[in-house]
């Protein structure tokens, strides 16, 4: 079975390439490419479903992570998870990667 996508944002076609060709890409797949603004899944559908193949074409296409221009500060980073967990007392001295070896 084939199918093919229009996706003009070069952000989806990576993410449904990665989705569909890199690792962890469901065992069916045959062959998976880009060609201008369209990228082409073939697979055995005796080996994967469709329904999981075209789950994976949405999830793909409409779930895009906006790129950050550049990194957020810790201080930023540590309001937006104190807020988002409602927790008041979060703050930059608890993000564990700032204490870890080789990540300061």
């Amino acid at each position: 079975m084939v199918r093919s996508v229009i996706a003009a944002d070069p952000a989806v076609r990576a993410n449904l390439l990665a989705a569909l060709a890199g690792p962890g890409a469901p065992a069916g797949i045959t062959s998976c490419f880009e060609r201008d603004d369209v990228v082409t899944v073939s697979f055995d559908d005796e080996v994967t479903r469709p329904d999981l193949i075209d789950d994976l074409i949405t999830i793909e296409t409409y779930f895009v992570p906006v790129a950050e221009a550049e990194p957020i500060e810790d201080e930023e980073a540590a309001h937006l998870a104190a807020v988002g967990l409602a927790d008041p007392e979060l703050d930059a001295s608890r993000i564990l990667e700032r204490h870890l070896v080789g990540l300061e």
